[in-house]
């Protein structure tokens, strides 16, 4: 190996050395990461709030117009308690 090859080799292995210890250090240089707690939350829901007002029967003969908004009616009251029932338990579980 004449000289000129030997310090070749040389200078390439002290630049592969100082790069190696630039990764080496770049990486012994780490940042926490902040850890979020972890809350368990246990919702109570109202037993009041699991079930619905019964739909109503449907008459099977209905004479007037009447008897037909008369269930409607009925209907439509079982109907808007079950959705507030489902918001309120939507709200109480909804965790944002």
């Amino acid at each position: 190996m004449t000289s000129k090859t030997k310090t070749s080799t040389q200078a390439l292995n002290a630049a592969f050395l100082v790069s190696l210890l630039l990764l080496l250090a770049g990486c012994a240089t780490t940042k926490a990461i902040p850890v979020k707690e972890i809350v368990e939350r246990r919702v109570e829901v109202p037993k009041s709030l699991l079930t619905c007002a019964d739909e109503p029967v449907a008459g099977t003969v209905w004479i007037t117009q009447k008897d037909v908004g008369r269930y409607m009616v009925k209907l439509a009251d079982a109907g808007e308690d079950c959705r507030l029932k489902l918001a309120a338990v939507k709200r109480l579980i909804d965790v944002r």
